[in-house]
């Protein structure tokens, strides 16, 4: 039966003396442990929370402020394109401040399916 290569390579290191660990192993590890108990419990579960870190890499904040311009500016290019000014007055509720805003008697009048039942005749 022929002899796979790498069986003989393995079988080669396995013969091999195990190598001495590092002098400061013990220690190194011990430092690590002491370092990730303090840390919180929501910086060890969503490690992304660590703001440090994520503002540390440039790329991240370039892509962050890239998603963050384009979420804030994309919804106002879409609505500048319907121009619609009385839906614009509207939502500014700036007829409050008019002199010839409607009432409330008059709201109710030219349009009683939205008046209050108590008020309907």
């Amino acid at each position: 039966m022929n002899s796979d290569p790498l069986d003989e390579l393995l079988r080669s290191y396995s013969k091999q003396p195990l190598p001495s660990p590092a002098e400061r192993l013990t220690p190194d590890v011990w430092k690590t442990i002491q370092l990730r108990r303090k840390q919180t419990f929501w910086s060890r579960m969503l490690p992304i929370l660590d703001w440090r870190e994520v503002f540390g890499e440039p790329r991240i904040v370039v892509a962050a402020l890239a998603v963050a311009l384009l979420v804030g500016t994309l919804p106002a290019m879409l609505a500048g394109r319907v121009a619609n000014p009385r839906l614009a007055r509207e939502s500014l509720h700036f007829e409050v401040f008019s002199a010839l805003r409607p009432s409330l008697i008059d709201r109710l009048a030219a349009t009683p399916a939205a008046a209050p039942t108590s008020l309907r005749p």
